[in-house]
């Protein structure tokens, strides 16, 4: 089966997911026919419905696909298909960065995501440095980011045992959530996720180098420290971004390239595509499982990833010995 059919499926299957998103809710559930009718000029109730459930959908769409292309990179670029995007522990700083304004009174949508985007950035800089001291090595960089991940996770935790009657609230972002994110911070994440996404692509060829090993890589010409530090900072941007629309989202930047993985082999260029439609198809799906048994209550997003994600890997995990390769 050629590669083209393999990714049909998946891409199809998102059309319907998408369609199935503009169609679903607590309010109301629309028909094909209805959707179609509300699309083309339908009652202004109907059409600011629909208009909120677009956004929701494309944030619920960009946030799969974002975190799937960033589990590829950040496993290829430390050779090590368990590691997850967030262990650069950019999740960890967007989260008590977002805590801390919420701590201090700010009740602004739009101020606790430019706080959430920035912290992840700095705890990113403050990760490559530690890791630098030691080479930038792929060990390095793990130790840096689970050591800074876990500071910062007991900094939380504390932070959060005096929010009083603002848990229920701080609990529900950082469990994640597409729910309620402002239309200009869903745009500008696309750009962001699309724009790295270009980078990403652009260095493809370098990337499927690396399966050969590094001093193999570096012996053909590539500089494997600038390129683990221009994607690793491409990979802390996107996530970022991400951990600002929705909170942190577990568990599909790691599924969604094991499935692609176990797809279409380990060329670059063939799992960046699949493994941003499979992303996406997750993300996609699990808000529409969301919406349909939460009954008007926002269930955690994250809940929902990491229950369709874990018999998934196990699944696969069984079915081929091969699955974690690079």
């Amino acid at each position: 089966m050629g590669f083209t059919s393999k990714i049909l499926f998946p891409i199809i299957f998102l059309l319907i997911l998408f369609i199935l998103s503009l169609s679903i809710g607590s309010y109301k559930v629309y028909n094909p026919v209805e959707l179609a009718s509300i699309l083309l000029g339908g009652d202004s109730i109907d059409k600011a419905i629909i208009h909120y459930r677009f956004w929701r959908t494309i944030s619920a769409l960009i946030v799969g696909l974002g975190l799937a292309i960033s589990g590829l990179t950040i496993q290829r670029i430390l050779n090590n298909p368990l590691a997850d995007p967030y262990i650069l522990g950019v999740s960890s700083g967007s989260a008590l960065a977002y805590l801390i304004v919420l701590t201090l009174g700010y009740n602004n949508l739009l101020l606790w995501h430019v706080a959430s985007f920035t912290g992840g950035l700095a705890t990113y800089a403050l990760v490559v440095s530690i890791a630098t001291l030691y080479g930038l090595s792929s060990l390095s960089i793990i130790v840096a980011g689970v050591s800074i991940t876990y500071l910062l996770t007991g900094i939380t935790v504390i932070i959060i045992s005096t929010l009083g009657p603002r848990v229920p609230f701080a609990l529900g972002w950082l469990f994640g959530s597409v729910a309620f994110t402002p239309r200009d911070t869903v745009i500008t994440s696309t750009l962001i996720v699309s724009f790295s996404l270009v980078i990403i692509a652009y260095y493809r060829g370098y990337l499927t180098s690396l399966l050969l090993g590094e001093e193999v890589s570096e012996a053909h010409g590539v500089n494997v420290r600038l390129l683990r530090l221009i994607l690793s900072a491409l990979v802390a941007l996107i996530v970022s971004a991400l951990v600002a629309v929705s909170g942190p989202v577990g568990f599909i930047g790691l599924a969604a390239p094991w499935l692609s993985r176990f797809i279409v082999g380990a060329d670059f260029t063939r799992l960046l595509i699949l493994s941003a439609i499979i992303g996406s198809c997750i993300g996609l799906g699990s808000d529409i499982v969301v919406r349909i048994i939460g009954g008007g209550v926002e269930l955690p997003l994250t809940s929902i990833t990491s229950i369709i994600g874990a018999p998934l890997l196990v699944y696969l995990s069984i079915k081929s010995r091969s699955v974690g390769r690079l």
